[in-house]
């Protein structure tokens, strides 16, 4: 690599954008560090694949697909499906893949010949005469624009993996045409679920009537459930390439031209720039006039990630000279046509304080997003009249939402995906704002303790997902809308730096944290801007180790658990969820993912694409580890989507945390979690049941198999781990087997699933032990007592090693005092440092219980 010094070539306007001597230090920073170095080598290769793609077709047609998605419900009696395609009305189109996913799963569902690849085998296409359909090869450069989130990237789906793809494309010369791809293959689906369908096509120009999908169903003997089929809203719009797939590229392209004076680069950025700014006009007004939709990137949240890097690449290839007066002006308007419609509240609803979703409102991370766009243009486009209003308006925002939405822990009230998503957009704002105005919002103490929740949120290091050197990584956890491959630890070596004089104890505890977190510099995930990593990383800051505990996040709803002291320091985590929070709500309220001796045992299934199919998945309450209730027809209900948090202790030897779920389809639901360290390294859960309903204890475990008996299961896990659940209560269940889709790049691409089926009447006392595949499990067994009441009962929990604890459970409404002596145990205490009140007393050999209180004690040393 080759980085240009010399002459100041115009980088000092603007007050001081980047100076001559700053472009050097960032180019001898970039060429001595490797990490570095990597990256801006890998941005030179994406620089060089972009010119090449170039050189085939034209910036529109690099990418001119879309995936269009169709969600239903599969009806009473049908067993299987037949999908058809229809291109309808004059014009023409191309089709280029079929997938079909079940919902209620989050898995694909494996199609022969989706894509075309063997000619139309499996299809049969209804041509009428005016019409033509022919096969072609499929573009080596084709992209589709996928719906809008998170869609997993775990698996493989053979549905699209053959290398001889081809797509079709079909000519209709009349109005009233209607060209028909029927899949005939019958697919096998489960009444009651729900599946999607999902068609990636391409419109050079709008049809008269549209592409739309029907679904016709046959009952288990394959015949047609009389004219009962559903279909599709009609796609219509033509799909040049989406703006957001150069962005990238185009940062590259400026990055090259700063770092080494390439004009042909500056040039090809140019060209990138004009024509994402042109897409996205357009784009933003089908969203203001049509509202929600699919392709939500020319929404408010999107466009303003987008404004802030498409301001940043201008201003660092200005200086080149390869925009005219024309172009000059042309972009310049391009650049007030959007900033004057993110100010538009019939575009974004940002001026009301509540709004009923996420998507809109001054709490949203859509609206951070906006502002913060907003903000950065106004800073790099001083000399535009609404500037000034513009910074002004941002400003406002941002203040606000720091002081009425950032809680006192410093999380974005959403979730940790958008909490990193949020705070990314904040970065720059920030850096620039100090920058031009000299204003540091990096003192703000929210700003800090938003840095700090990152830090203090990591899993301990996981040793399935990696680092680029086989070491172990700290990774943020998959709770809610989130997944766990998400590198949001980026943003602590940007950020470092500014904490250098200010906080060097938080730039050490960042750099920390960014070194065990796999030292990611690439801007990765969504609408990055390349320049970050060479402007602002510097790997070389000196780290300090920070103190991670059990800690509660209570306005975030996460309680999290550690055992520093232990043999294995860092090494157990879980993360508990009783959220106050609804924002990207999934049904999760009680769940806990759990790692040992750095390997994921149970995991939050994550997340995955917003409209492609699966979603139904990872909303449910199906797919996390809680307890579901059925109504009087027998179907499952979905959890609540708050909790609260009544009780949460922690202590060198024993963590506990006690929620409420307001199930309504029970009187009373209290989930009581804890995690017996002192020897035992073990997890109880007791959830306690008023009410008379069918209910079932979910379980997930990232395993290969396992065995299962009358009252345990033992999920073999990876890494040479198992996780066995020990059934205490209820006695002899009715356990299912099943698998769930898992988000996060693991290398299972769904998790076994188990459900315990309980008493209608009757708790659930279960005992997770996480230990290596060769130990034995812990050993329960029910210890009897001299008591009336079947409320009152107690387990003896037996580590193979001899160590071994009682649980005591009182689950009814009245209090009781039991005499310890009777239980043959002989003198028991509390574990060492739990101080806290529990609902009761330890007095001797005499306990009184609380109504509805559990208690765990230890052998007398």
């Amino acid at each position: 690599m080759k980085l240009r010094s010399g002459e100041d070539p115009g980088w000092g306007w603007h007050g001081g954008w980047i100076s001559a001597e700053e472009l050097e230090a960032m180019r001898q920073r970039v060429g001595r560090h490797p990490a570095l170095r990597q990256e801006y080598e890998r941005q030179k290769e994406l620089s060089e694949r972009f010119a090449a793609e170039a050189m085939k077709a034209p910036l529109a047609e690099q990418a001119n697909e879309r995936t269009q998605p169709f969600v239903f419900r599969v009806p009473e009696g049908a067993r299987y499906l037949k999908i058809s395609i229809h291109v309808a009305g004059q014009g023409s189109a191309r089709i280029r893949e079929l997938r079909v996913t079940h919902s209620q799963r989050g898995l694909p569902v494996q199609l022969g010949n989706a894509n075309f690849a063997q000619g139309l085998a499996c299809w049969r296409a209804d041509v009428k005469e005016g019409s033509r359909l022919e096969l072609q090869p499929v573009p080596a450069n084709a992209a589709a624009l996928q719906p809008s989130g998170v869609t997993p990237a775990s698996g493989t789906d053979a549905n699209h993996s053959a290398a001889q793809a081809q797509m079709v494309r079909i000519v209709n010369t009349h109005e009233e045409a209607d060209t028909v791809l029927h899949y005939e293959t019958p697919i096998p689906v489960r009444e009651g679920d729900h599946y999607s369908v999902q068609v990636t096509l391409g419109l050079e120009a709008p049809l008269t009537i549209g592409v739309y999908t029907e679904v016709h169903y046959s009952d288990v003997q394959g015949n047609p459930l009389g004219d009962a089929f559903l279909s599709s809203p009609p796609f219509n719009r033509a799909t040049p390439t989406p703006w957001v797939y150069f962005l990238e590229a185009a940062g590259a392209d400026a990055n090259r031209f700063m770092l080494e004076g390439d004009v042909a680069s500056a040039e090809r950025c140019k060209q990138k720039l004009l024509y994402m700014l042109y897409d996205i006009i357009p784009g933003m007004g089908i969203f203001k006039e049509t509202g929600w939709h699919d392709d939500d990137i020319y929404g408010a949240v999107h466009i303003g990630r987008g404004l802030a890097v498409l301001s940043v690449i201008y201003r660092q290839i200005a200086p080149s000279g390869v925009f005219d007066e024309e172009e000059t002006a042309m972009l310049l308007a391009y650049f007030r046509y959007i900033a004057k419609l993110m100010m538009d509240t019939g575009y974004y609803r940002f001026d009301l304080e509540e709004f009923p979703d996420e998507k809109g409102g001054m709490r949203s991370n859509w609206n951070a997003d906006r502002v913060t766009g907003l903000g950065v243009y106004a800073l790099l486009f001083p000399e535009e009249r609404k500037s000034e209003a513009y910074l002004k308006h941002a400003l406002s925002v941002v203040d606000w939402q720091l002081e009425h939405v950032v809680d006192e822990t410093g999380a974005w009230p959403e979730n940790i995906r958008y909490h990193g998503a949020v705070l990314h957009r904040y970065f720059l704002f920030f850096a620039l704002l100090k920058r031009f105005k000299g204003s540091d919002y990096f003192r703000h103490p929210k700003a800090k303790s938003m840095y700090r929740f990152l830090i203090g949120t990591a899993v301990s290091p996981d040793r399935v997902l990696a680092g680029p050197d086989g070491a172990p990584v700290m990774l943020t956890p998959a709770v809610g809308d989130a997944n766990v491959q998400e590198h949001w630890f980026r943003l602590l070596v940007y950020a470092a730096p500014f904490y250098r004089e200010t906080d060097p104890k938080l730039a050490g505890e960042m750099m920390w944290a960014w070194r065990r977190g796999g030292s990611p510099v690439r801007d990765s995930g969504a609408f990055p801007y390349p320049l970050a990593p060479l402007w602002f990383a510097d790997p070389e800051l000196p780290e300090e180790a920070p103190e991670l505990r059990s800690v509660q996040y209570p306005g975030m709803g996460y309680v999290i658990f550690r055992n520093p002291e232990g043999p294995n320091r860092f090494e157990h985590y879980a993360i508990y969820e009783a959220s106050p929070l609804t924002y990207h709500a999934h049904h999760d309220e009680g769940h806990f993912s759990i790692w040992c001796d750095q390997v994921p045992l149970t995991l939050d299934s994550g997340t995955g694409g917003y409209y492609n199919g699966d979603r139904h998945w990872y909303l449910s309450s199906a797919a996390h580890n809680v307890v579901q209730f059925a109504d009087a027809p027998g179907t499952w209900r979905e959890t609540p989507l708050r909790s609260q948090c009544e009780q949460v202790l922690f202590s060198a030897k024993l963590d506990r945390v006690v929620s409420r779920i307001p199930d309504p389809t029970v009187e009373s639901y209290r989930r009581h979690f804890a995690f017996i360290k002192a020897g035992l390294e073990v997890y109880v859960i007791w959830d306690h049941i008023r009410g008379d309903a069918a209910r079932v204890w979910n379980l997930h475990t990232l395993s290969t198999d396992a065995e299962i008996g009358a009252q345990h299961i033992a999920a073999r896990c990876l890494g040479g781990m198992r996780l066995s659940a020990v059934i205490a209560e209820p006695r002899l269940p009715w356990i299912e087997t099943d698998q769930g889709a898992l988000a996060g790049n693991y290398p299972l691409p769904a998790q076994q699933y188990f459900r315990v089926h309980g008493r209608s009447t009757g708790d659930f006392l279960i005992v997770l032990h996480p230990h290596r595949d060769a130990e034995p499990p812990v050993h329960v067994e029910a210890v009897p007592l001299e008591h009336p009441s079947p409320e009152l009962r107690c387990y003896k929990i037996v580590h193979a090693d001899g160590a071994w604890c009682a649980v005591v459970v009182n689950g009814a409404p009245c209090s009781f005092t039991l005499n310890l002596d009777t239980l043959a145990l002989g003198p028991m205490r509390l574990p060492d440092g739990q101080t806290q009140p529990i609902g009761g007393k330890l007095d001797g050999s005499l306990l009184k219980m609380e109504a509805e209180t559990f208690w765990i004690l230890i052998p007398q040393a």
